[in-house]
């Protein structure tokens, strides 16, 4: 039976566009072409169960086809946005950190909602309402999702930074995090109302006579005439609120597992009081400046870092050798002029051995997440435990370094590979001459 729009229908569809955002916002770890349309699936799936269970829509093939136009929405919107981002006025500065401004977000959100509304109006619309009044309506939509979208985006550091707290979704937040959660939790139950509104069509009954049959005159009325069943109401709601804890749960429970891993880190820090003077190694000593298996070694670099009584970083003075090596024939003297393809070894003196594993474990210069275990995960190489990123990694992917980083006894040795070449002869060297002192 078709279910006009009632209070309850009007509720349900902004809880609909509710849920989604918290799906889309904090999503399960996806990739490739899954992860792209992954939130305009979802987006078109719960306003399909609004369309399924308010308005009676049942072909299968007009529900589908609204949810693979809301799916090639999102990315459509989200990458048209990109150029206007070289307009003036398109980035603001905060700091060094550089963002979008509104007039990209706007003209993103512009573009899918022409994506988005024309199609999935003229498909939703009744019999009764012509297609030139559908694509009005699309019209005022459209217009209606740039404001939303840019709107929302400037509302990153008020509304986005509150979401932030009660959802955080990563470690850190990256610069665009709380843009990204107000532009969810306001663009999407807005277009969700506006959709829901676009596609009503209410009618009244008016008596032909006192024991007559009733006829229906299609006429604007009130919306709050009908509407959904309120048992069928509390069990739809029931359902978003378990779908919506399959993603709230994780993100809390990663966020506990992240606060206890921070607490033990701060912790296990060494004592930063009497800390001896190191003794320096010659760069003979620290590095093996000879060709290993099908690579040279560069020049040496040199340099010391400086001691820190800054209250939470505190750490000792350390010597640090580097090398790059490069493949026999490919010779430079330093790094600038490296040909691409090189393995980058460093060599790190401490006082002692606590700090050398303790800065093993928890490297200042290298972004670590502390609820991924596949990040900085201790792996065996040559029957010696050492820590690297080679488990979230596919393997010969450049762009991100592959690295090993272990202590042995006050050193830490760290080997990146800036190479699709991942032969692990300078690892096997390194730890020969530098046994881990991970055990």
């Amino acid at each position: 039976m078709n279910v006009s729009t009632g209070i309850l229908s009007w509720v349900l569809l902004a809880l609909l566009g509710l849920t989604s955002a918290i799906l889309c916002f904090a999503p399960p770890p996806l990739g490739g072409k899954v992860g792209v349309l992954y939130v305009g699936t979802v987006y078109g799936v719960l306003l399909g169960v609004y369309f399924a269970t308010c308005r009676g829509i049942r072909s299968a093939s007009r529900l589908s086809t609204l949810v693979v136009i809301s799916a090639f929405a999102w990315p459509i919107a989200y990458s048209g946005s990109f150029p206007m981002a070289f307009i003036p006025g398109g980035t603001v500065h905060h700091g060094d950190v550089v963002e979008p401004a509104f007039p990209p977000i706007a003209f993103g959100g512009v573009l899918g909602g022409a994506v988005l509304l024309i199609p999935m109006l003229l498909l939703l619309k009744s019999s009764a309402v012509s297609r030139r009044a559908a694509l009005g309506k699309a019209f005022w939509g459209i217009l209606l999702s740039g404001i939303a979208g840019g709107i929302a985006w400037e509302l990153g550091p008020t509304l986005g930074a509150a979401i932030w707290a009660v959802l955080p979704t990563a470690p850190v937040p990256q610069p665009e995090s709380y843009a990204m959660a107000a532009l969810f939790f306001v663009w999407q139950p807005v277009m969700a109302l506006f959709i829901g509104w676009a596609t009503s069509e209410n009618h009244i009954f008016v008596q032909t006579h006192a024991d007559g049959p009733k006829s229906e005159v299609s006429a604007r009325a009130s919306a709050f005439s009908r509407g959904l069943g309120g048992r069928a109401f509390v069990v739809i709601v029931a359902i978003l609120v378990a779908l919506s804890l399959t993603r709230i749960i994780p993100v809390r429970l990663r966020l506990a597992h992240r606060e206890r891993a921070v607490a033990k880190m701060r912790g296990s820090r060494p004592s930063a009081v009497d800390i001896p003077v190191v003794q320096p190694m010659t760069e003979e000593e620290a590095l093996i400046l000879k060709q290993i298996g099908d690579y040279q070694p560069g020049r040496v670099i040199k340099g010391w870092e400086m001691v820190s009584h800054e209250k939470g970083f505190e750490r000792p003075a350390d010597l640090s050798f580097q090398t790059f090596y490069t493949k026999t024939g490919e010779a430079v003297s330093q790094p600038s002029r490296a040909p691409g393809q090189y393995v980058w070894v460093i060599v790190q003196q401490y006082p002692n051995s606590a700090w050398a594993q303790y800065l093993a474990e928890y490297p200042p210069n290298r972004y670590n997440s502390f609820d991924n275990p596949k990040q900085h995960a201790i792996v065996v190489q040559f029957n010696n435990r050492v820590r690297s990123n080679q488990l979230e990694r596919s393997p010969g992917q450049t762009w991100v370094a592959l690295y090993y980083i272990w202590p042995s006894g006050n050193c830490v040795i760290t080997v990146e590979y800036h190479t699709s070449d991942e032969s692990l002869d300078i690892v096997r060297a390194y730890l020969e001459k530098y046994p881990s002192s991970i055990r």
